[in-house]
C-alpha cells in the first residue's frame, strides 16, 4: 500500500510540475461554420489538456418551410456559448478530443399562412385563407447540453495557425403555434384552429427532432501566445 501511495503521489507531482511548465499557453481563434461566426479562447494549462470557452452565432431571416397546408416564413436567431475540456493525446501534435457543455440559445420565429388556395377548409368550416395564420415560436434547447467533438489547433507552439473542429450537441426542440386572424371570430373556428395548431406543432417538432443532435463543423484561424 505504501508503494502504491508513493507511486500515485510521485505521478501527481510530475503532472503538477508539467502543468506549471506548460502554463500560460493562450490561443485565440476566429471561426465560421454550422454554428455561425464566432471566436474562442483556449488555455493550454497542461501539455495534454486545455480549457476552451467560445461563442458563435448568426441570424438567418429567410426561413421558408411548408407543413401540410401552411407555409412558414420567418427567421432564426442563434447564440451558442460553450465551455470544453480539450485533451491532446500527443503533446506536440495539434489533434485534440473535446468534451464539455454548450448553451444553445436558438430562437425560431415564423408565421404560417395557407398555401395557395383563397378559401381554406378548416375542419368543415370554409374561411378566407388570408384571414387565418399561425404565429410560431420555437427553440432548440432551454438549458445546458452535452458536447463531444474532435479538432485541431496549433497551441503547442507560438504563432499563427489553423483551427478546425467537428462535433455535435444534443437538442430538445420546442414549438408553440398560436392561431391568429379574423377567421377566429367565426363561431366554431377557434377550437378547430387550435386543434390544427396542435397537430402542426407535433409535425414541426418531429422535423426538428429527427436526429436529436445539432452538428458542429467549424474552421478558422488561431494565434497562440
Amino acid at each position: 500500500m505504501y508503494r502504491i501511495a508513493t507511486v500515485v503521489l510521485t505521478g501527481s507531482l510530475l503532472m503538477a510540475t508539467s502543468a506549471v511548465s506548460a502554463a500560460d499557453r493562450w490561443s485565440v481563434a476566429g471561426s465560421a461554420g454550422t454554428t455561425g461566426f464566432g471566436a474562442n479562447a483556449s488555455w493550454r494549462f497542461h501539455d495534454h489538456m486545455a480549457l476552451t470557452a467560445g461563442y458563435s452565432g448568426f441570424n438567418y431571416d429567410d426561413l421558408d418551410h411548408t407543413n401540410r397546408d401552411f407555409t412558414y416564413t420567418g427567421e432564426v436567431d442563434m447564440d451558442i456559448y460553450s465551455l470544453k475540456l480539450d485533451v491532446y493525446p500527443w503533446a506536440e501534435n495539434g489533434f485534440f478530443v473535446s468534451a464539455g457543455v454548450v448553451k444553445p440559445e436558438v430562437q425560431l420565429k415564423a408565421v404560417g399562412r395557407v398555401t395557395g388556395d383563397e378559401v381554406y377548409d378548416l375542419d368543415g368550416i370554409l374561411v378566407d385563407a388570408d384571414s387565418l395564420r399561425l404565429e410560431g415560436l420555437g427553440e432548440l434547447s432551454n438549458g445546458l447540453e452535452p458536447y463531444l467533438g474532435i479538432g485541431w489547433r496549433n497551441s503547442a507552439k507560438q504563432g499563427l495557425g489553423f483551427f478546425a473542429e467537428a462535433g455535435a450537441f444534443w437538442i430538445d426542440p420546442r414549438v408553440t403555434l398560436t392561431p391568429r386572424g379574423e377567421a377566429l371570430d367565426i363561431p366554431g373556428t377557434r377550437a378547430a384552429a387550435e386543434r390544427n395548431a396542435r397537430e402542426q406543432e407535433n409535425d414541426l417538432r418531429d422535423d426538428l427532432n429527427k436526429f436529436n443532435i445539432y452538428p458542429v463543423a467549424v474552421v478558422g484561424i488561431e494565434y497562440t501566445f
